[in-house]
Parts: structure tokens; sequence; C-alpha cells
């Protein structure tokens, strides 16, 4: 029962329209009021005996408490506007008949005219407000002059139950509308309030989102025009990372999962540290870190001394500060190549808010890491596909020469011998022994000559395919074989050979270097020229980090322009010298084949030369 009295009762709702639903609300008071008033009001005059004409007066209020009951019906159809001006009208109506049949504007009734202007503004709208004032001053004027001029009938001013009834009814109509007003007003700018909070809490998220982008923007940009090695992209990214996540330490860290091992490509901090590139493993790392990491989930740890999972690295890097961390993955394709490291001092720590935007840090470096792997393999292809390039056309070039000594070089002799044996031919049939002797000395020499280019060629061909196991080898005692091997040309020569004392040792082929060392002796020795003193120095010196071995003379020196023409094959530059201009070449093949380079050191002709070469220690 209570509920449907409730109900019936209660205001209209109008969800899609605020302030329809405010001024059903306003009005519904005011109905409801009136509808339980206006009786109470008609039992008042039937209760006091002087008020006059109060049959007309109960038939204007009754009217008035119809027309309330159609307005109600008329706001709960969904037409407020229009019952609230249909009240405003009975109202004012209602208060005019009352003043006129009571003869006197003094009466409680003119009350219900404050009543009429202020319903106009809450229920209505604000320009009907204009508009009552006018209509109820003009009437109460038009009442006054009416009164005064003994138009209206003759007042009296005794009803003391309805006086107090009407002021009572208007003055609890009044407050309610004013209350609810002001309860109105107090929700709307508490409203705008919550809006206006929301709107800055909204426009505080956008501005460090903006700024969270720019930071995001300004680390693709610094990785992409990075100087390509894994440190600078790595710094690169710490350096903004810690505006976007404060902490005290940041740092990049890379895996080997296949060799079980980490190791820190770079690191920023606050609080005085240090960072090794020595490898560690992945115990020591951390192997529950790893695990979680593998699973594309970051890993928190909020305080190492109270962390049964912190590790010694954990509790070494505590004493310096670092508390908390957070560990972010670098993944790549679904493989984990790495972790982004971020560390905070004693009473701190990192929620998962921080973690996301790390994790977006993390994402941009390890697509960069990754890249910049695969362009550094692709250099190291990419050189080792021009070296051999260049390989194949210096080896296209010394074919070539090859070629054209086989078609030259060697024909020489055959071209002699066969000359020679035209002629052995005729002497014979001539019977000149005196010419026999001679052809047959030709052709042994030509012989000679082609046997030496063959051996030459065969022993060039070798260089590069046969090579014997390293070892540790005397540089002194290989100085002390070749000499010896050339000794019967040095002295024949008159050369005085100076050997420095503390040569160092060489790893390499024994023999292979032994053969450097006798034809650069035997090389200098053949170029000596008119040299009254020829001296042969052989020693060591150091360039920067590394050993030059060098064989000095004094001979007829190398002009600049054939400095390296003579390491070429079959390349004389003097052809009356013996000799088949194979030497420098195998000299040069030799070292080469153990990692080395040769090079000659001249200041001209007759100032000697200095041919000079280098054999790195470790090479296999």
């Amino acid at each position: 029962m209570l509920q449907k009295i409730t109900k019936w009762f209660g205001s209209p709702q109008f969800p899609n329209d605020e302030d329809k639903t405010r001024s059903a609300l306003l009005l519904n008071v005011v109905l409801n009021t009136f509808l339980i008033a206006l009786p109470v009001i008609i039992i008042g005059i039937l209760l006091g005996d002087n008020i006059p004409r109060f049959e007309r007066v109960i038939i204007v209020i009754s009217i008035a408490w119809l027309t309330m009951f159609g307005a109600r019906r008329i706001m709960l159809a969904g037409s407020v506007a229009m019952a609230g001006i249909a009240t405003v009208v009975s109202i004012f109506m209602a208060a005019t008949l009352s003043i006129y049949n009571l003869g006197t504007i003094r009466a409680p009734a003119t009350a219900f005219y404050i009543l009429t202007i202020v319903m106009s503004g809450l229920i209505v709208n604000r320009r009907a407000i204009v508009w009552m004032a006018g209509i109820c001053t003009i009437t109460v004027i038009m009442l006054l002059i009416g009164e005064r001029n003994g138009l209206l009938p003759q007042p009296t001013l005794t009803v003391n139950i309805t006086q107090g009834v009407t002021f009572s009814v208007v003055f609890a109509i009044i407050s309610i509308l004013l209350y609810l007003a002001v309860k109105s007003t107090d929700e709307a700018l508490l409203r705008v309030r919550q809006e206006l909070a929301e709107r800055q809490h909204m426009e505080k998220k956008l501005r460090a989102s903006e700024e969270r982008l720019e930071i995001l923007h300004e680390i693709d940009r610094a990785l992409i025009s990075t100087a390509n090695t894994l440190t600078d992209i790595a710094r690169e990214a710490l350096v903004r990372i810690r505006r976007l996540v404060p902490c005290a330490r940041v740092s990049v860290s890379l895996f080997d999962l296949k060799k079980n091992e980490a190791y820190f490509l770079a690191a920023a901090f606050e609080i005085s540290s240090e960072i090794g590139s020595t490898p560690i493993s992945i115990q020591e790392y951390g192997q529950h870190i790893v695990a979680e990491l593998q699973r594309g989930r970051p890993f928190f740890m909020h305080n190492v001394l109270t962390d049964s999972r912190a590790l010694p690295l954990d509790l070494q890097l505590a004493q310096q500060g670092i508390h908390a961390w957070l560990h972010v993955p670098l993944l790549y394709q679904g493989q984990l190549i790495g972790a982004l490291n971020l560390g905070r001092g004693i009473g701190e720590s990192f929620n998962t808010a921080e973690a996301e935007t790390a994790q977006d840090v993390a994402n941009q470096l390890a697509i960069a890491i990754q890249q910049t792997r695969l362009y550094d393999a692709l250099q190291v292809e990419l050189t080792a596909g021009q070296n051999l390039i260049a390989q194949l056309e210096a080896n296209n070039a010394e074919l070539e020469r090859f070629t054209y000594t086989v078609s030259h070089d060697l024909r020489n002799p055959l071209v002699t011998i066969k000359g020679f044996l035209g002629m052995l031919d005729k002497d014979i049939r001539e019977n000149r022994q005196d010419r026999i002797q001679t052809d047959f000395q030709r052709i042994a020499g030509a012989t000679d000559k082609m046997d030496e280019l063959l051996s030459d060629l065969l022993e060039l061909s070798r260089i590069g395919r046969i090579v014997n196991p390293p070892e540790e080898v005397d540089l002194a005692t290989l100085v002390q074989d070749a000499l010896e091997l050339l000794d019967a040309r040095i002295h024949s020569k008159n050369i005085t050979v100076s050997v420095a004392r503390n040569l160092p040792s060489l790893y390499g082929d024994r023999l292979r270097l032994r053969e450097v060392l006798e034809n650069l002796i035997d090389n200098a020795a053949k170029y000596v020229g008119n040299q009254p003193n020829p001296v042969i120095e052989i020693g060591t010196r150091q360039d920067k980090n590394e050993q030059v071995i060098f064989v000095k003379d004094n001979g007829i020196g190398i002009e600049a322009r054939y400095q390296t023409r003579v390491f070429a094959l079959f390349e004389k530059l003097n052809p009356s010298i013996e000799g088949t201009g194979i030497g420098l070449a195998l000299v040069k093949r030799i070292v080469e084949v153990h990692g080395g380079r040769v090079w000659v050191e001249s200041e001209g002709l007759e100032k000697g030369s200095t041919f000079c070469f280098t054999i790195p220690n470790n090479v296999e």
C-alpha cells in the first residue's frame, strides 16, 4: 500500500533529459503540496464563520485543486512544460479571484503571487520570471486601485485560521522549491567540479601520454640514427628511458643461452657503480629471472634484502644502494635475446604501469639490436666477399702473367734448343767437331733454364696448399740455416752479414719461413751492384704494436714506382741478373699464407733496400 502511494506521488524520470527531470521534480513538489494543502484551506474556511462570500472562495479553490490534478496527469504524460504553465496560471487565477472576493490585497492570497514568480523561473524558464513578475505587478496595482476606489467587495481581516493556513502553505512551497533549487544548483556545481577534475585528470594523462609517446619517438629516432654499434644503441635508449621511468640505475644485458652466458652491454646510473663486459653465467645473473623473461613477463624484486630469490650480484649492488629491481625481456620474434634492467634505491619499487612503459622501450631496443647484429653479419660477409673478389682478381692477374710467362719465358729455351739442334745436325753432317761441343753446351744450358723455371713454378703452386704443421720457430736459427745455404754466393761477393742479437721466435711453418729468409737474403746478394763494401743487415724492429723482421742491404736500391711491382710473378727489374723473377713472389705468398704482410723500403737508386715482413703470433 505504502509503495503504491509513494509511486503515485513520485516524480517521473526522463533519463535522456536531465533538465526535464529536474523541472518535473520541482513541479511534482508544488502539485503534491497543493493537492494536499487546498483541501486543508477549504476546511479552514469552513471552520471560520466570518469569511464573506466563502462559497465563491471554496468554488475557486476547488477549481484550482482540479486544475492541479489535471496538471499532474499532463506532467506524468511527459508534457512537463505545459503542466508547469497550467499550474502557474491556475495559481495566479486562484490567487487573484481569492483577493477580489476577500476585497483587499492585504489578504494572505497575495503571497501566492510570489509563488507564481518563483515557479515560473524554476519550472518554465528564465524569461517566464520577467513576464510573471510584470503580470503580477500590474494585477496588484489594479487591485490596489480597485480597493481604494471601492470597486472591490467590503474586506474583512479577521479570518485567522485561513490566514495562517494560507501563509503556511505558501511558505512551505517556497521553502521546498528554494531548497530543491539550491540542492539542484549544488549538485550541478558538484558535477561541474567533478567533470572539471576528470577533465584535468584526463588532460594530465593525455600530457603524460603525449610525453611518453614523444620520448618513445625520440628513442626510435635515436636507434635509427645511431652509429650502428650495439653499445651506442643501448646507450641512446638508456639515456631516454630514465625520463619515462625514473630510476637510480638502468642497464642492458644480452644473453647467449647456448653458451649459458650473459654480459652487460651498457649501463647508466646515479648511484656509483661499476659495469664489466666480462660474460657471467646465467646462474650468476639469475636462472629464475631468465626463466620468467622467457615467458615474456617482467620480473619484479621489491627488496633484495628480504627477498629469498636475491643472488650475490643483487646483494653486491644493494651495498651500493640498489634495493628494488625490474627486469623486462628483450624479445625478437619470440626469442629472448637479453633484458632491460632497472634499479631503485631503499624504500622504492616498480609498478605494472612502469613495467609496461619499460617493455615498450625494450621492444624497440630488441629490434634495433637484432637489426644491427644482422647488419654487422652482412657487412662481414660482404667484406669477405670483397676480399674473395680481390683475391680472385689478383689470382686472375697472376694467371695472366703466368700464361704470358709460359708462352714467352718457357718458349725461349725451347726456341734455343730447337735452333741449336738444327745447327748441331748441320755441324755433324759437316763434321765440325769444334762447333759440335758448343752446340751441346747451348742446348744443355737452355734445358737447365727450363728446368729452373719449371721447378720455381712448381714450388709457387705448392704455397698455400701444402703447409707443414705450425710450430714455434727460433728466428736466429732460421737466419743461420739460410746463411749456410747461401754461403757460396755471400763469400763470392765479399758481403758482410750483420745479424741482430736476441731475435724473437716466430710461429708458423719452419720450412716456408726459412724459404722467406733465404729468398730475401739471396735477392739482397744479387743486387749489391758495384758496392765496394756490400753489407746485409738482418734484424727486427717494433712498429706500434707490430713486430717487423727486415733484411737490409746497401745495394742498387729500388725506385718508388717499382717498389710494388717487385713482388709480382716473374718480375725482374734487371733482366741481366740471374734468376727467374719468382723469388719475391714466393716470399709474398708464404707471408700472406701466414697472415702477415711484406713490403720494401728504399730511398731510390744506389740507396739500398730494406725488405720487411710481419708474421702474427696467433696463426694456426
